[in-house]
């Protein structure tokens, strides 16, 4: 292992890495080295992220031209649809329905956050009222 001494660091520097370090429960010397070894280990250039993203996306089948969102919206949609089904709020042929319908893009997240919001019954004040009372009475005590 190498060492390195490093001499008239600013005092805002040595701060920050102080209240780092104690947040982390770790010495300024342990801090020190592990943001070192983050900013200087392993890091990707912009052309090698770019051929790994290239790579991933190669994997996985092209979106229709037609497609009213991305994969990752139509994840979050799907669970909202299953949430919808596990409580009971909606039969299982409109969730089939529903996920036929993600499945293929042809609906987008926000239609399918309408529906969920139209549906599902709960409001956080319903779901438990001391928790707004609580953040209230934190807003108040604020002021």
């Amino acid at each position: 292992m190498q060492t390195l001494t490093i001499r008239n660091l600013p005092d805002e520097v040595h701060d920050a890495l102080r209240r780092e370090a104690a947040q982390h429960r770790r010495s300024m010397e342990e801090e020190g080295r592990r943001a070192l070894a983050e900013r200087y280990t392993n890091k990707l250039s912009p052309e090698e992220l770019k051929a790994a993203i290239t790579k991933l996306n190669a994997q996985f089948p092209p979106l229709p031209a037609s497609a009213k969102m991305d994969a990752t919206d139509a994840f979050i949609a799907a669970k909202r649809i299953d949430l919808l089904h596990e409580e009971g709020l909606i039969p299982i042929t409109e969730k089939l329905s529903w996920d036929e319908r993600i499945d293929r893009f042809e609906v987008s997240l926000p239609e399918v956050q309408a529906f969920f919001e139209k549906m599902w019954p709960w409001t956080p004040s319903a779901v438990d009222p001391f928790m707004v009372k609580r953040a209230e009475g934190a807003r108040d005590s604020a002021d």
